[in-house]
């Protein structure tokens, strides 16, 4: 059907230029319309911009504005042509720039890592410290900071300002720390002393699982995950106990126990029941405070006897003491029995103890036993409170233990912990001659570890060669 059009109207759309001026309506025969497609993006002008701008938005990465750098026309559509391509590009790279900010990546890697922790307490207890070290110290330095702008010289700037939070930062004027231990609220002292290496380092893994996590949402690409190296500070001697440190240890262990066994002070009766943690009236023989004191005692010998890592031993539930059950009745030269270490890594590692362990394991055991009235299940903590409860920690009553023995420190000053035992352990083995290589693999560390540390350990009978005379 033919179309009516007006020369004035045509005029108007820059169609016509020229047109008799007594132009009547004429009927015109078009050709058919071609339709121009749309554009996948829209070029635009700004009031607080000479130069012309584009906007596109791509899917799962939002809408991008970006200024073309020109007031042309033509070459605006040239440049946001190219600029849309080359975000089409990247974001198929996975090297488009973001908007996702630190502080809602790191929620979502906490979300993730919770529900990947499920019941399991030592990765239960990583995500409570990630948890800490995130609200405390890099979602308030990061904060709304785009995940992909975090660069190099960002961490280093966020690096000194960690390293003096507590004593020139925000944390300077603070004089206690509350935070939450299994539903209650805790407050200690805060220490305004400068961050350690050791702290900065372990922080970092925290850091580098929010940037991990980023990448597996694809926000960022692993290769783009800035790095910081953290110089190394001078390596000290561990501090490890003598035999004599370790008899008179235990000695005044024994000591202490014995004070507290029964439920009585000053001659009076004191009241002997708790609960346990379902609720179960415990009325046992001996004294609450015996009872702890009785699974530290243990717990440093064991410690002791597998060179175990703190942490490790924490972990330990009783299935994972291979064997235990079967050579338990056996005579003490005839037990052997196998560890399953859960620690560092996210696999068991076994570990073969000393001889000696098989009888605090029972000791262990006994305890439970005569305290909760039943023998402990296989999926029970190892190390217990008087509850029933896993042990988190004996640093308060290891370090009362420590006092009363005046075995705080070593003979040059450095204070010892529950570490101490794994490297008094190291010492004890390198003494009796046992190979570096084999020592490495039982301790789940690495031989340079085992160097590094325990170098000046020298083995008795290379001693007495060493002392000898040259003849």
């Amino acid at each position: 059907m033919p179309f009516v059009f007006n020369f004035n109207s045509l005029a108007l759309l820059g169609i016509y230029h020229q047109y008799p001026a007594d132009a009547q309506l004429i009927k015109l025969k078009t050709a058919p319309m071609t339709v121009q497609p749309k554009l996948p993006y829209v070029v635009f002008s700004r009031v607080d911009s000479p130069s012309l701008w584009v906007r596109f938005s791509i899917p799962g990465q939002g809408q991008k504005r970006i200024c073309l750098k020109t007031s042309d026309e033509e070459d605006a559509k040239r440049r946001a042509e190219i600029e849309y391509q080359r975000a089409l590009w990247s974001a198929e790279q996975g090297t488009l720039p973001g908007k996702t900010s630190f502080d809602k990546v790191a929620r979502q890697y906490l979300e993730s890592a919770q529900l990947e922790a499920g019941s399991n307490p030592s990765k239960l207890s990583k995500v409570a410290a990630d948890r800490g070290v995130l609200d405390r110290y890099m979602v308030p330095f990061f904060g709304r900071s785009p995940i992909t702008a975090i660069s190099v010289p960002k961490l280093h700037s966020y690096m000194e300002w960690r390293r003096s939070y507590w004593t020139s930062g925000p944390g300077a004027k603070e004089t206690h720390i509350a935070y939450e231990r299994k539903g209650r609220r805790v407050i200690r002292p805060a220490q305004h002393i400068e961050a350690t290496l050791s702290t900065l380092r372990r922080e970092a893994v925290t850091m580098r699982s929010v940037f991990k996590h980023a990448v597996r949402l694809g926000y960022l690409k692993a290769s783009d995950i800035p790095k910081i190296d953290l110089v190394a500070e001078e390596r000290n001697k561990r501090p490890s106990f003598t035999d004599a440190e370790v008899a008179k240890l235990m000695q005044v262990a024994e000591q202490r126990m014995i004070d507290v066994l029964t439920p009585q002070r000053r001659g009076k009766q004191q009241p002997n029941s708790w609960k346990d943690m379902d609720g179960k009236e415990i009325t046992p023989s001996v004294s609450r405070v015996a009872y702890e004191r009785t699974v530290l005692y243990w717990f440093i010998n064991i410690a002791l006897e597998t060179g175990m890592r703190p942490t490790e031993l924490f972990n330990l539930d009783w299935a994972h003491i291979v064997g235990f059950k079967e050579e338990r009745d056996k005579p003490i030269v005839e037990q052997r029995i196998r560890i399953l270490a859960y620690g560092k890594g996210k696999k068991p590692q076994q570990l073969v103890p000393n001889i000696g362990a098989a009888t605090s394991f029972a000791a262990l055991w006994d305890a439970f036993k005569k305290v909760h009235g039943r023998e402990p299940r296989d999926d029970e903590p190892m190390f217990v409170n008087a509850s029933g409860e896993r042990a988190q920690s004996y640093k308060k009553s290891l370090n009362a233990l420590l006092e009363a023995a005046k075995l705080k420190t070593d003979v040059f000053g450095q204070v010892r912990s529950a570490y101490s035992f794994r490297h008094t352990y190291a010492t004890r083995q390198l003494r009796k001659g046992t190979d570096v290589y084999t020592l490495a693999i039982n301790m789940r560390t690495s031989v340079r570890m085992i160097e590094m540390y325990y170098s000046d350990v020298v083995p008795e009978d290379l001693a007495k060669q060493l002392e000898g005379s040259y003849d």
